[in-house]
């Protein structure tokens, strides 16, 4: 499970998406701004910068990495089903009632848990297309999941029965 399957995010990538994500744990909001929206308007990169789709690759692949880590992953004949909920915790989240950003989020790591790497990896290539105001959308939702995610509580993975 992950969205870098036989294509390993390169090194400026991850360095550039982990300052990324200290900025959102700092609560920096105006360099975040600064350097999201950096990130998202330059289509050719000068200085050994990532582009865009490594970076926000590197955001999905680092959530995806963390959920199976922390909860493991589907066994065999097993599903992985990503359910959202409010923090009450008995609300669930309706998936197509969220923001463009926040559904390509939930939807394109859910095609990653769910092994289906085709479309993980479309989804992921379609988002460098959109529009400038909507790819920073998508790269910083990404980047407060994952901030989020590394973040909550979550009890250890239950043990496997042997089969």
């Amino acid at each position: 499970m992950g969205s870098n399957a036989g294509n390993p995010t390169s090194s400026p990538a991850a360095t550039l998406g982990g300052r990324l994500l200290q900025l959102v744990g700092d609560r920096d909001a105006a360099r975040f701004s600064r350097e999201v929206s950096r990130v998202c308007a330059e289509l050719h990169p000068t200085g050994g910068r990532p582009v865009y789709g490594d970076v926000l690759a590197w955001v999905v692949d680092a959530t995806v990495g963390v959920i199976v880590a922390r909860l493991g992953g589907a066994g065999p004949e097993e599903t992985v089903i990503l359910d959202v909920r409010f923090t009450d915790g008995r609300r669930y989240v309706d998936g197509e009632a969220l923001p463009a950003s926040e559904r390509w989020v939930l939807r394109t790591v859910a095609e990653f848990l769910a092994e289906d790497v085709v479309e993980g990896e479309r989804s992921l290539t379609a988002a460098e297309q959109f529009d400038i105001a909507l790819r920073a959308e998508i790269l910083a939702d990404a980047l407060i999941w994952l901030d989020f995610v590394l973040d909550v509580d979550l009890p250890d993975p239950p043990d496997m029965a042997a089969v």
